[in-house]
């Protein structure tokens, strides 16, 4: 869940860049973004890929209008 990557990504508050070598369906990603940090993900399977993208694109939307 966000949430919980979200709780992860606070043990290190300094970290700027997050990069998820095994990105799956973006979940790091989505937390990455709503959080400010820049994220790199890999994937090597275009259907997770895809969708990856969709949930950090939606979510940088999301954080534009929020600001």
């Amino acid at each position: 869940p966000v949430r919980l990557m979200k709780w992860c990504l606070d043990m290190h508050p300094k970290a700027q860049t997050v990069c998820d070598p095994f990105m799956g369906t973006g979940t790091t990603g989505v937390a990455a973004v709503a959080m400010g940090k820049t994220f790199t993900g890999i994937e090597r399977e275009r259907k997770y890929f895809d969708i990856a993208c969709r949930r950090i694109e939606d979510e940088q939307r999301q954080c534009r209008l929020a600001v």
